[in-house]
């Protein structure tokens, strides 16, 4: 009775454990990896741009300050669209009106109004909202479009290889075809796959003869 409990287990752990599904599970590790670090290195690289120092000064008396309150930014920050998105168009420079700026967060401290800048595509990465941030130059925003164009082909990428099957059901025409290689991913390599079944199959085929 154990032999009849047993057995069904140890044939499907022989047929799918074989070294072409041992090998694809490595394979599939190392590509998302290698796509995470790519994706990560941009990231922090759009995270230094984006959070330059700005110039402080000290207050004097002679200063004609304006000063934000709440803070500089409000909670939150939307997600860029990273694959389509041009921070030039979303670049606001509503400080430029202003000698000087500050904040209730800066007690004693002033802003030149003209180096700063507010931008919705790349609040996402402000880490420090206690100070304002810098007017980014043409070529800092072009540098980080391109950037955000290797984070978003990172995250497609890592979308697809974890979930297959979603990326190949959408916006295809044949939906059978888009689906195709991702099934067949999912086989034994056919040689391997035929040796291992012969095998297993022979083991049955032992195993009810001794229990005759």
């Amino acid at each position: 009775m154990i032999r009849h409990i047993w057995l069904p287990g140890f044939i499907w752990l022989v047929l799918f454990w074989s070294p072409s599904f041992a090998q694809q599970s490595t394979n599939t590790g190392a590509q998302i990896s290698a796509l995470e670090t790519e994706m990560n290195a941009a990231i922090q690289q759009v995270e230094k741009i984006v959070n330059q120092t700005v110039p402080a000064y000290r207050r004097t008396a002679g200063m004609h300050v304006s000063v934000f309150t709440p803070g500089w930014f409000h909670e939150g920050a939307n997600k860029p669209e990273f694959s389509t998105v041009d921070v030039r168009a979303s670049q606001e420079t509503p400080y430029d009106k202003y000698e000087y700026v500050s904040s209730d967060l800066n007690t004693g401290l002033a802003f030149i109004g003209r180096q700063l800048e507010f931008n919705a595509n790349t609040k996402y990465f402000y880490k420090n909202r206690s100070v304002p941030k810098k007017k980014l130059t043409e070529a800092e925003m072009v540098e980080i479009n391109r950037l955000y164009r290797i984070i978003g082909k990172c995250e497609q990428e890592i979308g697809r290889i974890k979930n297959p099957q979603s990326v190949a059901s959408g916006g295809t025409e044949n939906t059978e075809a888009s689906a195709a290689p991702a099934k067949a991913t999912r086989l034994l390599n056919p040689y391997a796959g035929g040796a291992v079944l012969a095998v297993a199959l022979l083991i049955l085929f032992l195993m009810r003869r001794r229990n005759r």
